[in-house]
């Protein structure tokens, strides 16, 4: 059974593993490049509106997972 209550130690020592939140972020972070790019190409040289329209989905849904996970590591502080 795991430990009860508030964990005491700085982040990353025995008593306070690291959080994997930042790596979240920087993986969310890239994928919002990735697909901001995308979406860019798709209208300028694809001229697709359905990709468009999938793509800028994907940016929205990336935008909220950021701050999704930002506000989880402000609240993990």
């Amino acid at each position: 059974m795991g430990r009860r209550g508030r964990l005491k130690g700085p982040m990353g020592s025995h008593d306070r593993p690291a959080s994997p939140l930042l790596f979240r972020l920087v993986l969310a972070v890239f994928g919002l490049v990735v697909l901001i790019t995308g979406a860019v190409l798709a209208v300028v040289v694809l001229r697709s509106a359905p990709l468009t329209i999938v793509l800028v989905a994907g940016v929205l849904a990336v935008g909220l997972n950021i701050f999704w996970i930002s506000r989880r590591r402000r609240y993990e502080r």
